[in-house]
């Protein structure tokens, strides 16, 4: 699997590359009262108001700074909806505000993998691979947020007019 890699607080991080539809430089976001801090706001992407979240605010207790090479990266994912037993899954748009975007690496590549983690407090927290010699930890981007705010910022406008 393809790694996109980043920095958040000097630890390394990465998302699978799959997922990553844009990487753009920071862009201007329009803040969104009672969210939680994370979520920086949201902005206007190819005529669609998307949600941003701040990666490094979600891994530490501070917020990405104004950098360079800090970027906007732009993912796609399925969110599941419909009944349990049989759930479909409608796919949306995120933007992840990252700082030091580095590279695409293979975990080919990789020295050594660790299983991924099971943590509660954190269930975005993928597996850990060693590559040229840097610690990685996964972060996987359909767990990033959680599913009730989600279902808030996602929802399905052809539903919201049949109501």
């Amino acid at each position: 699997m393809q790694l996109l890699t980043f920095k958040a607080c000097g630890h390394a991080y990465a998302i699978e590359s799959k997922a990553v539809v844009e990487v753009l430089p920071q862009v201007p976001v329009r803040a969104m009262p009672r969210l939680p801090d994370y979520i920086v706001g949201m902005f206007n992407y190819r005529g669609k108001m998307i949600p941003v979240v701040d990666l490094t605010r979600r891994l530490s207790d501070r917020f990405a700074a104004e950098r360079l090479s800090t970027r906007v990266i732009v993912v796609e994912y399925g969110i599941p909806e419909g009944h349990v037993d049989s759930p479909r899954f409608r796919q949306v748009r995120m933007g992840l505000m990252a700082e030091d975007v580095i590279s695409t690496q293979s975990s080919k590549d990789a020295d050594t993998a660790f299983p991924t983690m099971h943590l509660e407090i954190a269930p975005f927290l993928g597996r850990i691979v060693r590559l040229n010699g840097e610690t990685i930890q996964v972060v996987i981007v359909e767990k990033l947020l959680p599913t009730d705010i989600a279902a808030g910022l996602f929802t399905d406008a052809a539903a919201l007019h049949s109501q």
